[in-house]
């Protein structure tokens, strides 16, 4: 068959369009659609690099890899390649045109979505056409493309457009061969299909059709899509992981509003990615496992895993092949599914973080799985993964980036959920103190609770290590009465050296063989204080092995910097090093100062640990002055992170340190350098101390930094919150110490001041516009400049002042305006009296000079 000209000879020459012909044929094989034919005769192939029929819908699809050099498309850009012309061709004939490149072509794409949600074109044109697209539909519309607007609205209501990385084409369509094909790897079978298609051009290749082809590039259909054994597969991994968080579950359970939450997002379907994050110990698996239920009510294919304890992978295959697939899990559950809406869960994604250390160099194979998963339509991945990773790793952070990400946060237990909880175990809630109900609102530590409520003193708990010895304690009573002499401290040291030694969280059972512990750690795993899977041993929660290590390492004879120096310091120990000093710091207060300070000194520590010893310090409770002095000498001695420790003090508890200590009030006295540190570290405290700020900066209000203080502290404080610091914001205002920039920093700062306390807001609005100097100064046309701005949180300020205080407003702003009509009187003898501000007024104007006279019951 010879070439037609300007298809077949240069075809497949063009990569990026065979690889989005070839997703296209594993569709046909997936069942999504009867048949694809490429190169099209007559009116089908007109523009179009192949039709794609499924159901009752012909698609035809035009790409274009780029637009020369520039990097994106216009509409003009698209007419030179006759786009327009080929669209209306085919939309008339009732088809779907879908135009594909690897550069965007933003505006319509806009267009074409906004003109398919409006039923008709004056709703279109009055509700969906934004002024930044009027330009563009303009030009659709004029005479040289589609002659008028209603012809340009019906064409881009039949467009779709799809831009798409050619990499990304290339990657899923191996994914997907991998799923369909047996023969050949998933990325050489993507390529023998490219030559089956350049063979076929002109062919319609149905599932029978293609099917025919393949034997003569050594390929067949996998059996997979018919085989039931990998669905037992999927649903024994999802059950393994069910169990293994039914172990850590509270009972009754807790009903949380934000699995509920996941399912409707997945549901709506506009994120194909949800995450799920919380704090650690928080609920997230727990919440997961209710989704699951939620999902598996309802017969959705699911397929859930986690990932902490898993032995080390470098792709999505070998990932399948640790849990118990023969290849990726987005293949197998793709499988199971078929053309069914799918689930794919995948918990402890914090496993693989840069900030656990626990398998860091994993996380390349996850990202991985999201984007194989993006190959279906169908299928919704959930991730499951602390806060703090999300926040501080940026791997992470671009992942689930919240323009392609819908996102769930695991809220803190409620009290009433931990007074239910408590109640529930038997014990007497009103026994509780704040600080108790507090540590209870985390999951695990109610999980804790449970273990030890038949205890006497159960509630005698004051922190979280409390609750983990005493729950240690009750097991180990416990394991004894299973069986008399039963090597519990030995058990927990030998796995918990291992997992540190190899750093994951499980280890093949083995390592019980040279003590021969094997039966004595059956007694733990009993009592489920260790987990057991196949060959593998760990902790029921990652918590308990960070207790257990830091427990036992207290009692060992070495220092935390020899402990660190003696290896590579891999990010595997920064987990260890923050419950290491915690534990220290609630057993031997003096040795943890000590530690700490040798570690920030000692040169051989690697940064990435002492960073997590400074983010300990700063999410210190209640620092003492003996770890104030710590500091002193760590900062005396200038580390190159000195600007980080100084950044770690701007908290709360630190300002209350340092401040009970009279430090604060002498460095405001002091240097420029101490009184930059004390403003900077007081600012951390403008939301639960405020009144306080305002007594220290009193005394201080002739320096001639005090403004800027001033402004820094307001920053962070919700000034409706404290009269005293008002004050001093007012005072500032009438003294004209808010002019210039800082003018927008005022407005901005007071917030939310109109809403809380409107005569305040009042006040304000007087030492602005009345008191300030210079307050009454026209600019050139003139008018009052102060009455010529525009800033919103002004305008709003004045509109809930207003309504909120009116006789307070008409008190302090009436001889105001009748001042403004005075001075900004147009200079003539007709009466009435004209001026620059007052006269001109316009229905549904929203300006500040408007807001003035807009008092209920005035005409």
């Amino acid at each position: 068959m010879s070439p037609r000209p300007g298809g077949e000879t240069d075809k497949f020459g063009n990569r990026y369009e065979g690889a989005w012909t070839v997703r296209h044929l594993l569709y046909v094989l997936l069942g999504s659609a009867q048949s694809i034919k490429v190169e099209d005769i007559d009116d089908l192939g007109k523009g179009a690099e192949f039709t794609y029929r499924h159901g009752s819908t012909v698609e035809v699809h035009q790409v274009k890899r780029q637009n020369g050099n520039a990097n994106s498309w216009s509409v003009h850009s698209l007419q030179k390649k006759d786009i327009w012309a080929n669209a209306r061709h085919h939309v008339e004939k009732g088809r779907h045109f879908y135009f594909v490149s690897m550069v965007p072509v933003r505006d319509v794409q806009e267009l074409t979505e906004r003109a398919r949600s409006a039923d008709t074109l004056a709703e279109f044109i009055s509700d969906r056409l934004t002024q930044g697209l009027q330009e563009p539909f303009n030009k659709l519309s004029s005479s040289e493309i589609y002659g008028s607007t209603e012809t340009a609205w019906n064409v881009l209501r039949g467009i779709w457009i799809i831009c798409i990385d050619e990499n990304e084409i290339v990657r899923m369509n191996a994914v997907l061969s991998e799923l369909l094909l047996n023969g050949a790897g998933g990325r050489t079978a993507a390529a023998a299909l490219g030559e089956l298609v350049n063979s076929s051009l002109g062919s319609t290749l149905d599932v029978a059709g293609i099917e025919s082809r393949l034997g003569q590039y050594q390929l067949r259909r996998s059996t997979l899509l018919v085989g039931a054994a990998i669905s037992g597969t999927v649903q024994e991994i999802t059950m393994a992981w069910s169990a293994s968080v039914e172990r850590e579950l509270l009972r009754p359970a807790i009903k949380r509003s934000e699995a509920q939450e996941i399912v409707d997002l997945v549901d709506v379907g506009s994120d194909k990615l949800t995450l799920l994050m919380g704090t650690a110990g928080g609920g997230k698996s727990a919440t997961l496992h209710q989704a699951m239920e939620i999902f598996r009510g309802r017969d959705t294919p699911i397929l859930s895993f986690r990932l902490d304890r898993l032995e080390p992978f470098t792709s999505t295959t070998e990932l399948g092949n640790r849990i118990g697939l023969d290849v990726s899990p987005v293949a197998a559950l793709a499988a199971v599914a078929e053309e069914r809406p799918s689930v794919l869960i995948v918990d402890q994604v914090d496993a693989v973080s840069l900030m656990s250390g626990r398998m860091p160099r994993n996380f390349d194979a996850v990202a991985d799985l999201v984007r194989e998963a993006s190959a279906f339509p169908n299928m919704r991945v959930v991730l499951a993964c602390r806060k703090f990773d999300v926040e501080n790793d940026h791997r992470i952070r671009e992942l689930v980036d919240e323009r392609r990400c819908a996102r769930v946060q695991v809220q803190e237990l409620s009290e009433n959920q931990v007074n239910g909880a408590v109640s529930a175990l038997g014990l007497d809630v009103e026994r509780l103190n704040t600080h108790q109900r507090n540590l209870l609102r985390s999951p695990l530590n109610l999980v804790l609770l449970r273990g030890i409520a038949s205890d006497p003193q159960a509630l005698a708990f004051q922190t979280t290590n409390n609750l983990f010895d005493a729950f240690r304690q009750r097991k180990l009573t416990e394991c004894v009465e299973r069986r008399n002499g039963v090597r519990f401290n030995e058990v927990i040291s030998t796995v918990a050296e291992a997992i540190s030694a190899r750093q994951r969280l499980s280890v093949p059972v083995t390592v019980l063989d040279q003590a021969n512990l094997s039966v004595d750690a059956s007694v733990l795993v009993s009592e489920h204080l260790l987990v057991q899977d196949g060959k593998e041993i760990a902790f029921f929660h990652e918590a308990l092995f960070d207790y257990s290590f830091a427990r036992g390492w207290t009692g060992r004879n070495e220092s935390l910097v020899d402990f660190l120096t003696s290896g590579e310091q891999e990010l595997f120990r920064r987990a260890q090093v923050r419950q290491i000093l915690s534990h220290l710091r609630d057993l031997e207060p003096d040795r943890f100062v000590e530690e700490v300070g040798a570690a920030l000194v000692c040169a051989d520590v690697r940064f990435h640990i002492k960073d997590v010893v400074l983010t300990l310090l700063s999410a210190l409770p209640d620092p003492t002055r003996n770890e104030w002095d710590m500091v002193v000498d760590v900062l005396d001695i200038r580390p190159s992170f000195e600007e980080r420790l100084w950044r770690s003090l701007r908290t709360a508890p630190w300002f209350a340190c340092l401040d009970a200590d009279g430090i604060i009030d002498e460095w405001l006295s002091g240097s420029t350098e101490e009184q930059a540190r004390a403003v900077e570290i007081m600012g951390s405290a403008a939301k639960t101390n405020p009144d306080r700020l305002a007594e220290l900066l009193l005394p201080h209000r002739t320096n001639a930094d005090f403004p800027s203080w001033l402004q820094w502290v307001i920053r962070f404080a919700d000034v409706y919150e404290s009269r005293p610091l008002f004050d001093l914001l007012l005072n500032a205002v009438s003294e004209g110490k808010y002019s210039g920039q800082a003018e927008a920093e005022l407005w901005y700062s007071t917030h939310g001041l109109a809403q809380h306390q409107p005569v305040w807001a009042v006040e304000l609005l007087a030492a602005y516009l009345v008191d300030r100097p210079n307050a009454m100064a026209l600019e050139s046309s003139g008018k009052v400049a102060a009455l010529l701005g525009r800033e919103h949180s002004a305008i709003e300020l004045v509109r809930h002042g207003a309504e909120g205080a009116p006789e307070t407003f008409c008190t302090l702003m009436l001889p105001y305006m009748l001042r403004v009509m005075e001075i900004a009187a147009y200079e003539d003898d007709e009466l009435p009296k004209h001026d620059r501000h007052f006269t001109h007024r316009y229905p549904g104007l929203r300006a500040r000079n408007t807001i003035l006279l807009q008092r209920p019951g005035w005409p």
